[in-house]
């Protein structure tokens, strides 16, 4: 009998996925509170957590090194298309960060952000008052769209009033 070329198949396994980072401690403690709430959470060592709220994604980034430290975030809540636009939503974010109780807005890249910064002893009282901070949130980007739309509704009116008139043509 002929001796036969017997062919190896060559077949390349993936390498095993990368066991994630595992989540600071009040991170995952922030996290499971969440879940136990009814949130679906995304979380991510690098950069915290994500979940949905009344139709938006918010935020509760990472810190490092300070457990104590907690930061909620709202962002590109409202896109900014001109110079002008720009200006007019660091107007509205002054007022508003002047009236609102704990909440900053500010400008990123192009879109308006909010947050709320907070400082507790153990994540189960940031997770109790959450509640209370989506609602200054939420409060907050309401007053922001108010200011930004009364802006460009008077800048429609100045428009308008800047059309001249059309004369009527004298008679001959």
């Amino acid at each position: 009998m002929a001796a036969q070329t017997v062919k190896k198949k060559v077949v390349k396994v993936a390498p095993p996925p990368r066991s994630a980072a595992p989540l600071p401690e009040g991170l995952a403690a922030v996290r499971d509170a969440l879940g136990a709430l009814g949130f679906a959470v995304q979380a991510d060592a690098e950069s915290g957590l994500a979940f949905m709220f009344e139709g938006g994604q918010y935020y509760v980034p990472a810190q490092g090194d300070d457990a104590g430290f907690y930061h909620l975030l709202f962002p590109n809540f409202w896109p900014l298309e001109s110079d002008e636009e720009y200006g007019q939503a660091l107007f509205a974010c002054d007022a508003v960060n002047r009236e609102a109780k704990l909440v900053k807005l500010h400008t990123v890249d192009g879109d308006v952000w909010a947050g709320v910064e907070a400082l507790h002893a153990q994540p189960q009282e940031f997770v109790a008052a959450l509640p209370r901070y989506l609602s200054f949130v939420q409060e907050a980007v309401r007053a922001f769209r108010d200011v930004m739309l009364a802006a460009q509704e008077a800048g429609d009116a100045e428009e308008i009033e800047d059309v001249p008139e059309a004369q009527p043509e004298p008679v001959a």
